[in-house]
């Protein structure tokens, strides 16, 4: 494998991605370090017309963050060089992984352990429970 770098790719899908990158070239493929996927935005406000872009996962199904792209899926290729544009992936890379773990650690379940709550024996709770009755 050779060294990684971030990249622009056009795929021949149409579909443009922002990536680490890295070319394996026994298997003529790429791997692709958290790919985002490049939407353009058009918007027009005041008779002003602003364009740009935003960077969104590009598969929204997995938590993985590492694939495999065959090279022959790849129409062209080229190296980002412009820090500023490095420093955008970067942080939209770092976000996009907060959101991930934040929703992991919202829908995975909680293990009890002994020092949640209150641990007795069930006579102990059965004849606490009939006192708060007898109070009633």
């Amino acid at each position: 494998m050779e060294e990684d770098f971030i990249a622009t790719i056009k795929l021949t899908t149409g579909e443009e991605l922002l990536s680490k990158v890295c070319y394996m070239p026994d298997e003529d493929s790429l791997v692709l370090e958290s790919p985002m996927k490049v939407i353009g935005i058009d918007q027009q406000q005041k008779h002003i017309r602003v364009n740009g872009f935003a960077l969104s996962e590009w598969i929204h199904s997995t938590f993985d963050h590492m694939f495999i792209l065959p090279k022959e899926h790849v129409l062209t290729m080229t190296e980002v060089e412009d820090e500023r544009l490095q420093f955008f992936y970067n942080d939209c890379v770092q976000k996009h992984i907060t959101q991930i773990t934040s929703f992991r650690e919202t829908f995975e379940p909680k293990k009890f352990t002994r020092k949640m709550g209150s641990l007795g024996s069930a006579q102990d709770t059965r004849r606490k429970l009939e006192e708060l009755y007898k109070r009633s």
